[in-house]
């Protein structure tokens, strides 16, 4: 199980604007994995690895619109 920690941070905002964008953009590629995750298993009843999902993402908008690292951990 993960842990989380809540930091408070006081920005201006403008950095405000851009963090809100980049979590937007987080929870819209983790939705497209789910989505693309399950539909594979429910029309081939198996499970999606990780390198397939990866590539999947790849071409995904909201994937580019992130630094690949950070959405390769969402």
């Amino acid at each position: 199980m993960f842990g989380c920690q809540q930091v408070l941070i006081h920005t201006n905002k403008d950095t405000q604007a851009v963090i809100e964008y980049i979590c937007s953009e987080s929870n819209k590629v983790f939705n497209c994995a789910v989505y693309y995750a399950r539909q594979i298993y429910f029309k081939a009843h198996r499970y999606v690895t990780k390198a397939e999902l990866d590539e999947e993402i790849k071409s995904n908008k909201h994937f580019q619109a992130m630094h690949s690292q950070a959405a390769q951990q969402t």
